[in-house]
């Protein structure tokens, strides 16, 4: 019974590991790795209270990558996981898992057992490239005491959270604005929730060196604007082991009690899912995208003007209205909303914005539809030109409401070339990968950079 089951986990973990999506999350932690946490010599810190911060030494280091690895690994593991469920619809492979005698328990534990060392391995290739990029303030023993102290029950609970939203939830917009929501408010109110991402109890930390601070923050912010250098001298005892422990007691009697709500395999009615199987497509016919049926187009007509009406009108078909009420909802909301939340419904705005990788420029690599792109007699660079117009006047009307805030012309046509830039390299990134992953992580990472208001590149040029 435990070979089987430990067997199950390996199959899966192979699965999970397998994904493009696992290989460009490694390649980002290695990177991230290397300038996240700053060693004596560096120019900026990245935990501050006030005006003054911790030196970075192995005191301290183990503490502060454990917090840190626990935020990135979070906006992390759900890409890896997501359309699985999916995916296990198109290949049948409910069908054994339904038939197999083991309790619903087993059969949702060792899936997310699989994600847990997904999220074990994250953390290990984040953690070997701070400790390479800290080599001189590294005592191991004393870093990875806090590693698993911070790290182990919060990335179980991650997994647990990540299966059951993967494969309980239906729409695919559903899934991603929970997952992110509850990530959302876990930092907002971690002290309020039995300290689970560990940031405040990095402010405990701090306090306990008897240094007076109100705030603090975690970001990027030059040694210049720190006033006070402080050096933890000795060994920082962990405050809630058993807040820990009743974190993974939960996680697994929640993991009981929800392995008994059914899975719905059905996704063919859901028009977010970026599957389809021949069920769903029986009702539609060769010519319901065929370009006679698009307004205002004739065959003979090879111009800009004419591909920019098939790419809106591709677009218009590929757009579900649900998608469309949420973010014109939050789009109005950002008209009105007061100065101190408007970033963060910007940002939201921003992450809804990366649907459009999706629905619109790498819908065509997804389902391999892409060659009919070059059947066409339009010159092959309108392909891009037509579809960077359509993408930089999304982006330029997502900002309307930041236009009329900062009401200065040079600004607004700086925002507008940043905005040009990233249209780029969306549409170079999924031309020449073929999928959209790698523009969706850089975007989104960079994106939730602003909720720190240390962003890693402020594209916004906003003033905080």
């Amino acid at each position: 019974m435990l070979s089987s089951f430990s067997q199950l986990i390996i199959i899966y973990f192979r699965h999970l590991i397998n994904k493009k999506i696992f290989l460009l999350c490694v390649v980002l932690l290695v990177l991230l790795g290397f300038f996240l946490i700053p060693n004596e010599t560096s120019d900026y810190v990245t935990f501050y209270c006030n005006n003054s911060s911790i030196v970075s030494n192995k005191y301290w280091i183990g503490n502060l990558s454990g917090v840190f690895s626990n935020l990135i690994i979070y906006l992390l593991l759900f890409l890896i996981v997501a359309g699985d469920k999916e995916k296990d619809a198109v290949a049948g492979y409910y069908i054994n898992e339904d038939l197999s005698p083991l309790h619903p328990f087993f059969k949702h534990l060792y899936k997310i057992l699989a994600i847990y060392l997904i999220s074990l391995l994250l953390l290990l290739v984040l953690n070997v490239s701070l400790i390479l990029a800290n080599i001189q303030n590294i005592n191991i023993v004393l870093f990875i005491i806090p590693i698993l102290y911070f790290c182990a029950p919060f990335l179980l609970l991650v997994s647990t959270l990540c299966y059951f939203v993967e494969y309980l939830l239906g729409s695919k917009y559903i899934k991603y604005f929970i997952y992110y929501s509850v990530f959302i408010l876990l930092i907002i109110y971690d002290d309020r929730l039995l300290y689970i991402t560990g940031s405040s109890e990095l402010f405990l930390f701090y306090k306990n060196l008897n240094v007076p601070v109100k705030s603090f923050a975690i970001g990027f912010i030059s040694k210049e604007k720190v006033l006070n250098l402080i050096t933890v001298k000795r060994f920082i005892k962990p405050n809630f082991i058993y807040y820990k422990l009743l974190l993974i007691t939960f996680t697994l009697i929640s993991t009981y009690f929800l392995s008994f709500i059914r899975i719905k395999r059905s996704f063919i009615t859901n028009a977010d899912s970026g599957y389809s199987n021949s069920s769903s497509s029986k009702n539609i016919q060769n010519n319901d995208f065929s370009i006679e049926n698009i307004p205002g187009i004739e065959q003979t007509d090879l111009s800009l003007t004419s591909y920019l009406k098939k790419d809106l009108f591709l677009l218009s078909v590929s757009i579900n209205n649900k998608s469309l009420s949420v973010f014109f909802l939050f789009w109005i909301l950002s008209f009105f909303v007061q100065q101190n939340f408007f970033l963060f419904i910007l940002v939201i705005l921003l992450l809804l914005s990366t649907k459009i990788n999706d629905i619109f420029l790498g819908k065509s690599y997804f389902y391999n539809t892409f060659i009919y792109e070059k059947l066409y007699s339009f010159p092959y660079i309108l392909h891009f030109i037509s579809k960077f117009i359509i993408v930089l006047s999304f982006y330029c009307l997502l900002l309307i409401p930041y236009f009329l805030r900062i009401g200065e012309m040079p600004i607004i046509l700086l925002l507008i070339f940043n905005f040009s830039v990233i249209s780029i390299f969306q549409l170079a990134s999924i031309h020449l990968l073929k999928n959209t992953t790698v523009a969706n992580i850089v975007l989104i990472i960079m994106y939730i950079s602003y909720v720190s208001k240390s962003p890693l590149i402020d594209i916004l040029c906003y003033k905080f």
